[in-house]
């Protein structure tokens, strides 16, 4: 039964009714909380290279644990949910990332702050899949596309609350006592939502008592979903267009902007803001309008040609005034947030019955792709910097200080190539939501063409 008071307690909650958006709700705030506490490292990184040690390639290595455990975590994140269900699976990501957390602000060393970050990317890799996996057991399926878009943008919430406001509260604190309150607060709303989420109903099981699929084992359900070429296209195509988030924004972007644009700490997060803020407006009108006009492929489409402009512009920051580089960030955020249908075309194309392991099958590609762009930035800057005067040295220890402007430009160079890329993916997907009509069940019966 479930643990909301109900007028009727022979019956158990039904699809579609008002307390939909508060199960949602709770869930679409661990994701906001999971954001935050992944983007917090790029306000903290000169920080974190004076307390603990290491050049940018090591420190990178160890801030992208949360990564490399995230993407792998998302292969068994569905599985977990559409075998179970959401209420203890959630709850207690929640609390491992509080813990990740705590762990991280006592860190002596980056072998330290990895083994923090990495389990915070294990709890996190729960959070937006379960507010999908929420979405699909309450929502009426016709609400997927404005859900994921507006999940998303919860979540740039925790993009904007992890820039400036972190930026301030670390010159007033300092770097660890802000990761060990966020720590305290993750296992709060862990505890909350075992406290308020539902057990999942039988009536959603009962659904699916006909279907095949929803009998089989986790590895051949993983195996279906990726013998489908179209769940590669949208991987990578969704990888890309979230690359200003995972690498910009997530660690890279702040550091880029002080060096190349020569400003502040607080303006630089300040764009890395606007930019979530793009995406936070972004997500749920792209969602929204996908439904409306039942197409997914013209949206991404959009988004992939605007990510190559912002992006390419992007290189050019040194030549901007930070009026022009917060009207860029803006943009680059609200084109590439169309991002967020891949989620729905994940789920549209597989059946009902893995809808989490359809959408975690896709955030794998993404997060493991953007595991690998985050590395790649570090060690392009090891190898191209040199201390000082700009000639190699011996000294493979490369400080943040002795890293240039174009330093930085080379080594995130290659990402408007990637969008380049992302266009021609465009044009391989085979639509989905035009498509779409109710079977007898109620599961959307998907037809490609």
């Amino acid at each position: 039964m479930a643990t909301l008071p109900n007028p009727n307690p022979s019956k158990e909650l039904q699809q579609g009714r008002w307390y939909r958006w508060l199960f949602w709700g709770i869930v679409a705030l661990f994701f906001l909380y999971e954001f935050f506490i992944r983007v917090t490292p790029n306000v903290i990184l000169p920080q974190l290279q004076e307390d603990l040690g290491g050049t940018p390639g090591s420190t990178a290595t160890a801030m992208s644990t949360y990564l490399w455990i995230y993407a792998p975590m998302q292969l068994v994140v569905g599985l977990l949910l559409d075998k179970w269900g959401s209420k203890f699976i959630v709850s207690t990501a929640a609390m491992v990332c509080g813990v990740g957390c705590i762990i991280f602000s006592y860190a002596p060393d980056l072998v330290s702050a990895g083994l923090g970050r990495g389990l915070i990317g294990m709890g996190s890799a729960f959070a937006f899949v379960g507010a999908i996996y929420i979405a699909t057991v309450w929502f009426p399926p016709k609400q997927l596309g404005m859900i994921a878009g507006i999940t998303t943008a919860v979540g740039m919430i925790g993009e904007v609350i992890g820039q400036v406001p972190v930026a301030d509260l670390v010159k007033e604190y300092t770097w660890r006592d802000v990761v060990l309150w966020s720590g305290v607060v993750g296992i709060g709303i862990g505890i909350f939502m075992m406290v308020v989420i539902p057990r999942r109903p039988s009536w959603f099981d009962e659904r699916f008592k006909h279907d095949s699929t929803a009998k089989e084992s986790p590895i051949r359900k993983l195996g279906m979903i990726f013998r489908n070429p179209q769940i590669w296209i949208i991987g990578s195509l969704s990888a890309i267009l979230y690359l200003p988030l995972s690498v910009i924004a997530a660690l890279w972007g702040t550091t880029y902007l002080e060096k190349t644009m020569d400003i502040g700490v607080k303006d630089a997060s300040l764009c890395m803001s606007v930019l979530a803020i793009g995406w936070l407006i972004g997500c749920p009108l792209f969602g929204k309008t996908s439904d409306k006009y039942q197409n997914r492929k013209i949206p991404l489409l959009i988004g992939s040609i605007g990510g190559f402009i912002t992006m390419s512009l992007f290189l050019l920051a040194e030549d901007m005034s930070l009026t022009t580089m917060l009207v860029l960030m803006f943009v680059m955020g609200f084109v590439t947030s169309s991002q967020t249908l891949a989620f729905a075309f994940a789920i549209e194309i597989n059946p009902r019955s893995m809808a989490a392991t359809a959408v975690s099958a896709c955030n794998f590609l993404t997060m493991l792709a953007a595991a690998a762009l985050q590395n790649a930035v570090g060690y392009i800057l090891d190898a191209i910097s040199s201390p000082g005067s700009g000639t190699k040295t011996s000294d493979s220890s490369v400080p943040y200080s002795d890293v240039t402007a174009s330093d930085f430009m080379w080594a995130i160079a290659v990402m408007p190539a990637l969008f380049v890329v992302s266009i021609f993916l465009c044009l391989l997907l085979k639509e989905t939501h035009d498509q779409k009509s109710e079977d007898d069940d109620g599961q959307p019966a998907v037809r490609l063409h």
